[in-house]
């Protein structure tokens, strides 16, 4: 008995255990309408068969035994009418008080059925958390798709721009090496230009108050002197940081600017008079020349040479 309230406790616990539940309550209501039955048709037979209860004694000699014990005598022909009639069992019926046997089974009904509802909730519940989960999962898979494609794009965008940049700055260090030799190009010649013209000596008039002021003007020894040429690292550095930045653009602008207010100056000093020029040379060539040697050294103050 103990046996059987245990598992029934584990069966109650347990919502899935529902049909063993059930009929375990059966075969508790049918071993004590069994017993009733003997201790209304004995009760020294089921005395007996209570104190005889045993593992090694359920066979059928013990019960033979009991039932000759109580002067019971077990018909052997199939067609012998029973020693118990309709109205002995109805009568049994009503001399036992069923009614709290009724109430437990009724009872363990309802559990059994709370239970059944309950075990369906859980399985609904789960189902739907389940459902809730497998949407969750799709979605982030979907959403680590949509990421991974995205990486990938703006990985090829990235490649392309890089490409784009390393080709832009291939082209800007040929515009410059371009530049600064051509920088170096018409500086030579400026400087071969300048060194190859004399300027003559003014001659004072005698009626003349004052003469006219020349500005200060490099001392060429001899045309086929060597020219000093500036030291251009400085400047090489300084227009690549400049060119990096972004007005780049503009300076290289200027810079082509300049290298043609610089032929075009080259131009006018290869055509001017060179030797041999009269005293009375118009001021106006002095002042175009001292402002030409004026816009150089601003250049070179500017770090451009």
């Amino acid at each position: 008995m103990q046996k059987w309230v245990n598992e029934r406790k584990s069966m109650l616990d347990n919502p899935e255990a529902g049909m063993d539940l059930h009929n375990s309550l059966h075969m508790h209501k049918n071993i004590y309408l069994s017993g009733m039955f003997l201790h209304l048709l004995s009760p020294a037979l089921s005395a007996g068969l209570s104190t005889c209860l045993g593992d090694d004694t359920i066979k059928m000699a013990t019960l033979k035994q009991q039932l000759d014990a109580c002067g019971l005598v077990v018909p052997m022909a199939s067609g012998q009418p029973s020693d118990i009639s309709r109205q002995d069992i109805e009568a049994i019926k009503s001399a036992v008080n069923m009614t709290p046997l009724f109430t437990e089974i009724q009872s363990l009904r309802d559990d059994l059925r709370y239970a059944s509802e309950e075990n369906l909730r859980h399985v609904t519940e789960s189902a739907e958390r389940e459902k809730e989960l497998l949407l969750s999962q799709q979605k982030t898979q979907q959403e680590l798709t949509e990421t991974r494609q995205a990486l990938m794009t703006l990985s090829s965008e990235s490649s392309e721009r890089e490409q784009a940049l390393l080709q832009n700055q291939q082209e800007t260090q040929q515009e410059l090496a371009e530049t600064r030799q051509t920088l170096v190009n018409l500086c030579t010649e400026l400087a071969e230009s300048v060194s190859s013209i004399e300027i003559p000596p003014a001659a004072a008039a005698p009626t003349a108050p004052e003469a006219p002021v020349v500005p200060e003007m490099p001392v060429v020894t001899e045309p086929s002197s060597e020219v000093e040429l500036p030291d251009f690292s400085e400047l090489q550095e300084t227009l690549t940081d400049e060119i990096r930045a972004t007005n780049h653009k503009r300076e290289i602008a200027e810079l082509k600017a300049l290298i043609k207010a610089q032929s075009e100056l080259i131009k006018k000093l290869s055509v001017a008079p060179i030797a041999g020029a009269p005293a009375e040379k118009p001021a106006e060539e002095e002042q175009d020349l001292t402002e030409t040697i004026a816009n150089m050294q601003k250049v070179k103050k500017k770090g451009l040479w």
